[in-house]
This record gives C-alpha cells, structure tokens and sequence, in this order.
C-alpha cells in the first residue's frame, strides 16, 4: 500500500494510494496516520484476500477509514466529508470518535489506484443571534478599537467566549462601563469579530488580528477556522512572514499547521528559501540607495 501524490493544507487532505495483491490469501494494509490541521487524525485501512474458486483466483478488498481527535478533552465536534472517485463516493460524512475502523467499502480487484479526498469541519452550535446581527435598539456593550467601536449584545459575546463571560458576568470596571478597550485591535478587525460570533462569517482578509483575539478568548472554534483559511492561501511567497507572525504571537495552532505543510512538502523549502533571499537582496538594495543617497546631499 504505497502513498503517493499527497497534498495537505489546513482542514483538507488529498492522497492517492496503489494496492496491490501478490497473491496473498489474507493481508492487512494500513496508511499513515495523516494530522489535519493538528487536531485530528486520519487513517486508511485495507484488509486483501484471495480465493482460487476451482477456476481463477479471486481478489476481495474490504477499505476501513478511521477519524479521531487527537486531544479527547477537545470540546470541538469535528466531521469530515470523503470523496473518492473510485469507490464512487462524494461526501460520505464521518464524526470525530474513539478511532474505531469504519468500512466504507468493497472491491475484486487485485490492483487499483484509490483516492482519497478529505475535508474535515468544525461542528457550530446552532444560535438564533443572526437575527441580532443588525439590531441597534437592544445593544448594551462596546467593544473599542482603536480607530472605532462597534456596538454589540452581552448575551451574545458572553455565549461565544469563555474570557469575555467571566468579565461581563463579573464586578469589572468594563461591565459597569458597558465597554471594553481592546488595544491593537482596529474598527475592522471588531467589526469581523461581531459577524462571526453573530453569523459564522469570515472576512477575505484581515484574518491575522482575527485570529488573534480569538486566540485571546479562547474561542477555538474560530481559531481553527482562522488557521484553515490561512493555511489554504499559503504559498512560498508568503509562509515565512506567516510563520513569523505564528512565532511572535506565540499562535500554536498556526504554527503547527504551517510546519506539517512544508512536513508534507504541500510548501517546498528551497521556494521558500528563493523569496526569503530576494527579499534580503531588495532590502539590502534600498539601504544601500540610501545611503548613496545621503553621501550625495
């Protein structure tokens, strides 16, 4: 069972296996067992037979998958989605468990190409805060930033984070104010704060300081989701000054997910090292035109 082709980026997972049967009456083949965005585990398993029925050899294939969380006190429900051309499945939705083999499916086939498409999701709890998404007449808190407030409900900040339950359900000069101050943070970054606390949105961009303050919270859910989108635009050009940005802010989960893709060389090294190199020589470029520059005056 040889793996091959492998592509993985944030919550996805492509891999393409070739099985063969050397004529073995009975086998059992296992993948590796692939990390999804450091959260979760994903694993193949294939059990191979062959029977001679008095006239030719007959091959079975009975193909297990397993989905499991990596750490059990996770409070996360994660499910994935599976597609695979060749067992003829799109979306066959499995639960995070307790790492049991599920068999999803059977061939006669002594040798075969199977593919796997996996795209793991975070479970949200359903809320009817959407409908307050726009309301102005029953707010009664303030997040400010620092070129603007946005204007929001406690409820509905207290279900979404643990910190900010304890702070507004607490004898804390905020809660008597009915405003919070939240240093670093701009207008924007609170307003993309507010639409998914309300509507399970993400912005386009921006998803940096996002990220950071629900790593603040401890909102893991949108942590997760921050980290996925992230990992899913990385490219050579930008993954080190996002693994800069992970390292600085001490953001593990980025982190790790931006490690296991150059890990799985979804991110090759050496492109990396071509635009980390240029970008010195650029920058190397401009100090010395300024100092030229300055000896001239």
């Amino acid at each position: 069972m040889n793996a091959n082709e492998v592509i993985q980026l944030g919550n996805s997972l492509q891999v393409k296996f070739v099985i063969t049967n050397y004529n073995m009456p009975y086998s059992r083949m296992c993948s590796p067992e692939y990390v999804i965005n450091s959260v979760a585990l994903f694993q193949v398993q294939v059990i191979v037979s062959q029977v001679n029925n008095g006239h030719t050899n007959v091959y079975y294939n009975l193909i297990f998958v397993r989905f499991m969380k990596i750490r059990p006190n996770d409070d996360l429900t994660y499910t994935i989605k599976l597609t695979s051309n060749e067992l003829t499945l799109s979306d066959k939705t499995f639960s995070t468990d307790e790492g049991y083999f599920h068999l999803i499916s059977e061939l006669k086939k002594q040798q075969y190409t199977l593919d796997i498409s996996v795209q793991m999701e975070i479970a949200c709890h359903l809320n009817s805060f959407a409908s307050l998404h726009d309301d102005e007449e029953l707010t009664d808190f303030e997040m400010r930033g620092e070129d603007g407030s946005v204007y929001v409900h406690k409820v509905v900040l207290a279900a979404a984070s643990p910190v900010l339950r304890r702070m507004l359900c607490g004898k804390w000069r905020e809660t008597a104010e009915g405003h919070v101050d939240i240093p670093g943070a701009s207008r924007e970054t609170l307003h993309n704060l507010k639409n998914y606390v309300y509507c399970h949105i993400l912005p386009e961009k921006g998803l940096e300081q996002l990220l950071l303050l629900a790593s603040y919270y401890m909102m893991p859910a949108l942590e997760l989701k921050c980290v996925d989108k992230l990992v899913k635009s990385l490219t050579a050009e930008n993954a080190f000054e996002l693994l800069e940005f992970a390292a600085k802010n001490k953001v593990t989960q980025l982190l790790l997910s931006i490690l296991e893709s150059v890990q799985n060389k979804s991110i090759k090294v050496d492109d990396m090292r071509e635009f980390i190199m240029r970008d010195e020589l650029i920058s190397k470029c401009d100090v010395a035109s300024g100092s030229s520059c300055s000896s001239d005056k």
